[in-house]
């Protein structure tokens, strides 16, 4: 008698704790949300963007500062990273070279990509590292937005001085 009771109770156990169980984060969910939360306490934007495969594009963005706006507009910066890990400049007109090998050695090794993008400088990363990888880009960005300011004011300086006429 009592064993259809217990298949009653457990199939009834089944309908209310399953969903309840399906709804719990996967661990690498639980992953992401901890990365990105601490992304954005770290002053960064995480935007994703669905891709063609699979995967998305995630970009960890910094954003520019509003003093900043003036001495970067046109920016054109894009750097990917080749399958041997080296870096290839596809489109880099702003930085030393010096401070460009500092910012690509400091990045994590999923960070496929360095570009502009309208709020800010953006690395393009997979997402699969440890939680400070986030300080690591972060960092690494905050080199790059430095090495930018001061090439767009080397810049603006030799052009003021070709401007000035004796």
């Amino acid at each position: 008698m009592m064993t259809p009771f217990l298949i009653v109770i457990g199939v009834a156990a089944l309908f209310v704790l399953g969903p309840v169980l399906a709804m719990r984060p996967s661990p690498r969910q639980a992953q992401l949300a901890r990365l990105r939360a601490r992304a954005v306490a770290a002053g960064l934007r995480v935007r994703v963007e669905a891709g063609r495969s699979r995967e998305s594009v995630v970009d960890y963005v910094l954003p520019w500062r509003l003093d900043d706006l003036p001495q970067v507009r046109g920016l054109r910066l894009l750097l990917r990273r080749a399958t041997d890990g080296s870096w290839e400049d596809a489109e880099f007109l702003a930085a030393p070279a010096a401070s460009l090998g500092e910012v690509c050695a400091a990045v994590p090794a999923g960070v496929s990509g360095l570009r502009s993008v309208g709020e800010g400088l953006a690395a393009q990363w997979n997402e699969k590292g440890r939680d400070d990888d986030v300080e690591r880009i972060r960092d690494a960005l905050l080199g790059l937005r430095e090495a930018v300011i001061a090439r767009a004011a080397q810049e603006e300086a030799a052009r003021g001085a070709r401007d000035i006429r004796t």
